[in-house]
């Protein structure tokens, strides 16, 4: 008898500590940041960050990066006096929140090499004093959220986002031209992009040196490097300088040569075709390991398509003299319908799932397109010692445009239609002997036939332009900086709409189960 008691109590203490060892083993599986798994089902999916963020995260966690949050967030006494600062104070205090939120989803996929900072002004003055010397924040600086990174046996580094600047998009009415002094017109969050300045600050920090990028002046004479229109490059300029580039003016003509300490030159929009000197000197800077970025696009101007000339001898491509077309699908039809005309000069291209360039945009079901576009190719008889590699293409429904009386015969041939490549990487051995452990890398040479980084196009294609630029200069830890944004949704609904969302959920849904109720009771007394 007493054995048998001994051996029910051994098992009752055997299933306890089995019990136990599990339970302690899930806590440490829900503690690994590898195998944590996150269901959002928020609204506007606040809790979601971008594959790329992951990526990012992984890949310090591995390389033993620490990454610290310092959140400066005072609360502001006082109340408002009129309508639009109310609304102000309520839009800083719904990016505050937004901003907590997220630093929680980068505290919870960094595991333990991110620590977030939440200061209390008034509970903890010391420590938030301590913290505001050492990464210099000034009270009048308002709500900031400072990024630091500490690489393994390296010092700190950090950069100081305003919230409401650097981390959302507030549309303020009274400082647009046109409203009256004095309106009171209320504020409006249009956009937070918390995620996308975040991870593009932490990636800025883990890279150091100041890229020089030269762009050739003299063979785009009609284009503003610098200006401020739809055609200019102002703006893809100005994201260079912002993403750590030396951006500076080359000619040519006057130079000789392209200077020893240029990481990348430019060519944006050549219109006539390089002189043998500057070809020479174009391909003399790419044997030695430089990067060229040549970006060839249509004009209806005869005489202003070159196709390459020397340089595309020397690099073996050639670039279409026509413009590329390709047809359209007709919106809403079946069966293969395609439509033609104008619009077939749009080109919405089919990117490589491999290249650095392209991958993440294929990864996300980004689309990509070029306009006033021209087919780039492999010329025959094109020398050895490249590595030629497609990364963009039309669809199987593509032809260069005849020329007409009006300028291009947009109308699809009946006959001829194919795949056209539109963006080329081209990879060019050195002059020193391979593998040397002193030989200069091989040069890099991007061609891409089609207008998609000016001014215009800067906001929906501008990725695939600063893509480019890291992936020349190797800085691969910038590539795919921005990544999927948080956007501010607002469900606008009519009141007409109002009243049948009225009569479903108030009259008809109970309606419904009142009459199944019903017919149930009665079935069963029947019964």
């Amino acid at each position: 008898m007493r054995v048998r008691r001994f051996v029910l109590l051994g098992n009752l203490l055997l299933a306890a500590v089995l019990m136990l060892a599990v339970w302690v083993l899930l806590v440490w599986v829900a503690s690994r940041p590898a195998l944590n798994v996150l269901v959002d089902l928020t609204p506007q999916r606040v809790n979601s960050v971008d594959p790329v963020t992951e990526d990012l995260l992984r890949e310090l966690r591995a390389k033993k990066t620490a990454v610290e949050f310092h959140l400066f967030a005072p609360d502001l006494r006082g109340q408002a006096q009129t309508l639009a600062q109310q609304q102000m104070l309520d839009i800083r205090v719904r990016v505050i929140d937004l901003t907590r939120i997220l630093l929680r989803r980068y505290e919870r996929l960094g595991g333990e090499i991110v620590t977030v900072h939440d200061y209390d002004f008034y509970g903890d003055s010391a420590a938030t004093r301590e913290a505001a010397q050492a990464f210099d924040y000034k009270g009048a600086e308002d709500a900031v959220l400072v990024v630091a990174v500490r690489p393994e046996g390296r010092e700190r580094r950090y950069r100081k986002l305003s919230m409401l600047s650097d981390l959302a998009t507030v549309d303020l009415p009274g400082l647009r031209g046109g409203t009256a002094p004095g309106s009171n017109q209320a504020p409006v969050m249009k956009d937070y992009g918390g995620e996308l300045a975040i991870s593009s600050s932490l990636k800025s920090l883990l890279v150091q040196g100041v890229p020089v990028v030269y762009f050739v002046v003299g063979y785009s004479q009609f284009v503003d490097l610098d200006g401020t229109r739809g055609t200019d490059y102002g703006q893809f300029r100005n994201t260079l300088r912002q993403a750590g580039f030396d951006v500076r003016d080359l000619r040519l003509h006057d130079a000789g040569s392209v200077p020893p300490d240029a990481s990348l030159v430019v060519v944006l929009e050549p219109y006539t075709e390089f002189v043998d000197r500057d070809a020479d000197a174009l391909y003399a800077y790419v044997k030695r390991g430089g990067r060229l970025f040549v970006d060839y696009v249509w004009s209806p101007t005869e005489g202003w398509n070159p196709t390459g000339g020397r340089l595309g001898e020397l690099l073996g491509y050639k670039v279409s003299e026509r413009l590329l077309c390709h047809l359209m699908p007709v919106a809403g039809r079946a069966g293969g319908r395609y439509i033609d005309g104008k619009g077939v000069e749009k080109l919405q291209l089919v990117a490589s799932s491999l290249h650095p360039l392209t991958r993440r945009f294929v990864e996300g079901g980004r689309p990509l397109e070029v306009a006033a576009a021209r087919a780039v190719a492999e010329r025959e008889g094109a020398p050895i010692g490249m590595r030629r590699e497609p990364f963009l293409l039309t669809g199987d429904r593509a032809w260069l445009a005849a020329a007409g009386p009006e300028g291009p015969d947009f109308r699809a041939p009946g006959a001829g239609l194919q795949q056209y490549t539109v963006g080329l990487a081209i990879e060019v051995d050195s002059d020193n002997a391979p593998g040397g452990k002193d030989a200069p890398a091989p040069g890099r040479v991007v061609l891409i036939g089609g207008m998609f980084c000016n001014n215009a196009g800067m906001p929906f294609f501008g990725d695939l332009a600063l893509n480019v630029c890291n992936w020349m200069v190797e800085r691969n830890v910038l590539l795919d900086i921005r990544g999927s944004r948080y956007e501010s949704r607002v469900l606008d609904v009519q009141p007409a709409q109002m009243g049948r969302v009225w009569w479903l959920l108030e009259v008809w849904v109970p309606g419904v189960f009142v009459v199944l109720g019903i017919l149930v009771i009665r079935s069963r007394r029947g019964s």
